[in-house]
C-alpha cells in the first residue's frame, strides 16, 4: 500500500494536463511530485527486509514494464523521474523484521510513525490542491486535458490512502464492513479505469475499446450487486470479483505491453498504463487475502 500510493503521488500528480499559465498550478503540482518522490525514497529504504514476500511478488510495487514506462514518459512528456527508486524496489528483500531486537524494533516503529505523519501532512495538502483544481475545471475557470472524473478518481485514491494511514496510526482493526466498503471502492476504481481506457484509446482501436467497455459494465454490475447484498453474502460476490479482476489484469498487462511497445494507438501516458496494471495487481492481492 505504501509503495502503490506514494508512487501515485510521486509519478502521477496531474501536472502534464494543466495549462501552465494559470496561477502556477503546474509548478505547484511539480513540487508535490518532488515531495512524494522523497517520501517514496524513505519508504523504500525502510521497507528492505520488512515487507512481505506476497507484496513484492504481487506486481503492485513494479512490473516488467515500469522501468521502460518511466524512461519513455521522461523522454516524451519531459517529466523528471528518478529511475533509481524503481531499481531499489527491484532489489528489496522480503521479511518481517523478525531478527530485530526490541531496541531496533522500537527505533523502526518511531521511523514509521514519523513517515506516516509526513505522508498525512503531504496528503492533506495534495487533496486540497486536487479539489481546488476540480472546482476550477468544473466552473470553466481552468482548462486541463484530464477528465473531471479522473481528477475525482485520484482524489478518492488519495483519501483512501489517508484513511488507511490514519487507521494504522490509531491501531484500528479492519472489520468485515471495512472489507466490503474497500471492495466496493476498488470495484469503482476498476470500473473508472475501464472508462478512461475507452476514452483515451484511438478510435481505430475498436476491439480494445469494446473490451474495456465490457469491463466497465462488469464492474458496474458488481457494484450494483454489492449494494443489494449484506455482509453475509459477500463471499460469493468476492469470488466473482476475483475472477473478473484476474481477466482485467491480463487485459491491462497486454495493454501496458502494447502501449510501451508502441503497438497500440492511444493518448494514454505510458506510465499511466503501468500504474493501472499495478493497481489491478494490488487489488488482486487484497481479494486473495480475504480467503476467497
Amino acid at each position: 500500500m505504501y509503495f502503490l500510493y506514494n508512487y501515485e503521488g510521486a509519478r502521477l500528480v496531474p501536472s502534464g494536463g494543466l495549462s501552465g499559465g494559470r496561477d502556477g498550478y503546474s509548478n505547484k503540482a511539480g513540487r508535490y511530485r518532488e515531495e512524494f518522490e522523497k517520501i517514496l525514497w524513505r519508504t523504500v529504504r525502510l521497507a528492505d527486509g520488512m515487507v512481505g514476500k506476497d507484496v513484492l511478488c504481487s506486481g503492485e510495487v513494479f512490473t516488467e514494464f515500469t522501468a521502460m514506462a518511466e524512461r519513455q514518459t521522461t523522454r516524451l512528456a519531459k517529466v523528471p523521474i528518478d529511475f533509481r527508486i524503481t531499481q531499489a524496489e527491484e532489489r528489496l528483500r522480503a521479511g518481517c523484521g523478525k531478527y530485530m531486537d526490541h531496541e531496533m524494533a522500537d527505533r523502526m516503529d518511531c521511523q514509521i510513525r514519523r513517515l506516516n505523519q509526513c505522508v498525512l501532512q503531504l496528503l492533506n495538502g495534495l487533496i486540497m490542491f486536487k479539489k481546488q483544481i476540480l472546482r476550477e475545471v468544473t466552473s470553466c475557470r481552468l482548462y486541463t486535458a484530464n477528465y473531471p472524473l479522473l481528477i475525482e478518481h485520484i482524489i478518492r485514491e488519495a483519501e483512501l490512502y489517508r484513511q488507511i494511514i490514519t487507521m494504522l496510526e490509531e491501531g484500528n482493526c479492519i472489520s468485515q464492513e471495512n472489507i466490503a466498503e474497500t471492495e466496493m471502492l476498488w470495484n469503482q476504481i476498476m470500473m473508472e479505469h475501464a472508462l478512461f481506457i475507452c476514452g483515451l484509446l484511438d478510435p481505430t482501436e475498436c476491439e480494445l475499446i469494446e473490451t474495456a467497455d465490457t469491463f466497465a459494465g462488469d464492474y458496474g454490475r458488481l457494484l450494483e450487486e454489492a449494494r443489494q447484498q449484506d455482509c453475509r453474502a459477500m463471499n460469493a460476490l468476492t469470488r466473482k470479483t476475483l475472477k473478473t479482476t484476474e481477466r482485467y489484469r491480463d487485459f491491462k498487462a497486454a495493454g501496458a505491453k502494447g502501449i510501451t511497445g508502441c503497438d497500440i494507438r492511444s493518448v494514454i501516458l505510458l506510465l499511466l498504463a503501468d500504474h493501472v496494471l499495478r493497481e489491478a495487481n494490488h487489488y488482486l492481492r487484497i481479494l486473495k487475502q480475504e480467503g476467497v
